[in-house]
């Protein structure tokens, strides 16, 4: 008998295909779009291919998911927030690209896919953080691996904690304080991978939120 969907696994499938659309949001406005004459012809041929891969990828992971293969549904996620991470910094590098020459109606445009560009970068390294942790992705006890991430939960006998495992939704909070705090918060990385993933999420923000949405701003309100 096929085990049944867990409520995590059902939301990471959710968020993937929130940030699989949003990123074919940027690709079409930076390759077809009100964006594309201020795109290089480089960066507009990288786009058409990624909004091709992810029409592929979204039809395999519902398909996946309704068959409930959990075990290849793991590695099409892993898989999958791979690329998308690849592709996450591929629309830093197109949207960076149109900060030469942008005017004032552009920028209004810029500001809707450097918001896209924000919620995916979270939605992503939350599932990053989701799969490496334990108990991750296969949803077992892995009691002889180490913890990536230290969370209060974790430290000490807190009354009514003494059984408690971080859900899907612990880690999406990690991912939406390091995005805005660019440091941790209230959860410490412990492992040089988790350090890794939260230095990258945080150069990540700090370009698109300080560095392009910035320049947008000043521009628009050095036109206004």
């Amino acid at each position: 008998m096929r085990k049944n969907r867990s409520p995590s696994l059902t939301m990471v499938v959710l968020v993937l295909l929130v940030i699989l659309l949003m990123q074919s949001a940027i690709s079409y406005s930076t390759t077809f779009g009100r964006l594309d004459s201020l795109t290089t012809d480089m960066r507009r041929g990288l786009s058409t291919g990624w909004l091709v891969f992810r029409g592929v990828v979204i039809l395999v992971i519902i398909a996946l998911w309704f068959l409930n293969r959990k075990k290849g549904l793991f590695k099409a996620i892993i898989f999958v927030n791979a690329m998308l991470t690849i592709g996450l910094m591929l629309n830093m590098l197109a949207l960076s690209d149109i900060l030469v020459g942008l005017t004032s109606q552009a920028a209004k445009v810029l500001l809707v896919e450097v918001f896209f560009m924000a919620v995916t970068n979270i939605l992503i390294f939350s599932i990053w953080y989701w799969i490496i942790d334990p108990p991750g992705v296969e949803e077992i006890l892995r009691m002889d691996e180490p913890w990536d991430f230290l969370f209060p939960q974790r430290e000490g006998n807190l009354p009514f904690y003494e059984t408690w495992l971080p859900q899907y939704t612990d880690y999406l909070y990690l991912a939406f304080t390091n995005s805005f705090a660019f440091s941790p918060t209230d959860v410490l990385p412990l492992t040089r991978r988790a350090k890794m993933l939260m230095l990258l999420q945080s150069v990540i923000s700090i370009v698109t939120l300080t560095g392009i949405a910035g320049s947008a701003i000043n521009l628009l309100a050095g036109g206004s």
